[in-house]
């Protein structure tokens, strides 16, 4: 049985997790992950964490998250503000203890490579982001975009998720990941550069790269995802539904677990990260701005 802390309460991500886990699914009376339990949580509002202890049927509220180092096997770090991210993360990764970081993985780059730099240092698996990139509906766009299939070769495409400049959680880094780990895992890890625009609200994002552009809106309180795909034989239109999203990224974290085997590159954790610090540069600018990737 791998046991599991969760740290921080606030996010409705500790929830959904906890019961994911600790839960039977409701139509077949059994646990969709048998080999694995929610055991310990932290959090730093008392009355929060008391509600998700007991409604995820967590046994173990700490007082420090250093409390639960040596009684699980591995963490959840799913604090709302990714600024919080490194800060409660570092420890268990300098522990060696298996670590996966909630969407924002980060909000500063530097904050991403103070977390790669000490798992390299100390052999320690971690993964983390957005759910969204897990879905049917991604996969069947990356493989439209890969392998062509009725519309062609693809020239150009267009993808929405809801995100906003004012959430009090780091602005476009709350919900912006996941449109910007959608788009990534959908056409590539390679784009070139990003140019963003802002108008009542709604920021438009194209992003280039060598085959193609891509146009990413991100639109406040739209909880609607779509895709649109333009190929040389056909165009292609997608809704992108997010039902059980989090057992699919759950099941990608059970397979790094199971198998002790990364089941994400460091590129690919960093490049959303990048992204979106890119297009805050690109609307503070007005400028396109290069995207240069991962370097450590």
């Amino acid at each position: 049985m791998f046991k599991l802390g969760i740290i921080g309460s606030d996010n409705t991500h500790a929830d959904a997790f906890a019961k994911l886990l600790n839960f039977p699914d409701e139509k077949t009376g059994e646990f969709l992950f048998p080999d694995f339990k929610v055991t310990s949580i932290f959090g730093l509002d008392k009355k929060r964490t008391e509600e998700v202890a007991t409604n995820g049927k967590i046994d173990t509220i700490v007082e420090k998250p250093e409390d639960m180092m040596g009684k699980v096997d591995a963490v959840m770090v799913v604090f709302r503000h990714g600024d919080l991210h490194m800060k409660y993360a570092l420890p268990f990764i300098e522990a060696g203890v298996t670590t996966w970081i909630d969407k924002p993985f980060t909000v500063k780059r530097e904050d991403a490579l103070t977390i790669f730099k000490a798992a390299q240092k100390h052999n320690t698996l971690i993964s983390g982001g957005s759910s969204l990139k897990h879905v049917y509906d991604v996969h069947m766009i990356k493989s439209a975009v890969e392998n062509g299939s009725r519309i062609g070769k693809v020239k150009t495409a267009v993808i929405n998720y809801s995100a906003s400049l004012t959430s009090e959680y780091a602005g476009l880094f709350f919900y912006g990941p996941h449109l910007s780990e959608m788009t990534l895992k959908a056409f590539g890890y390679d784009a070139k550069s990003v140019f963003a625009r802002e108008n009542n609200g709604c920021i438009t994002a194209i992003l280039q790269y060598d085959k193609y552009q891509i146009t990413m809106n991100f639109l406040p309180e739209s909880w609607q995802s779509l895709a649109i795909l333009y190929g040389d034989k056909g165009v292609m239109v997608r809704e992108i539904d997010i039902t059980g999203c989090y057992k699919l990224e759950f099941d990608r974290f059970a397979e790094l677990m199971r198998t002790k085997k990364p089941v994400e590159t460091y590129d690919e954790l960093y490049a959303p990260v990048d992204l979106l610090n890119c297009i805050m540069e690109s609307l503070e600018t007005k400028k396109e701005v290069e995207i240069k990737g991962l370097k450590i």
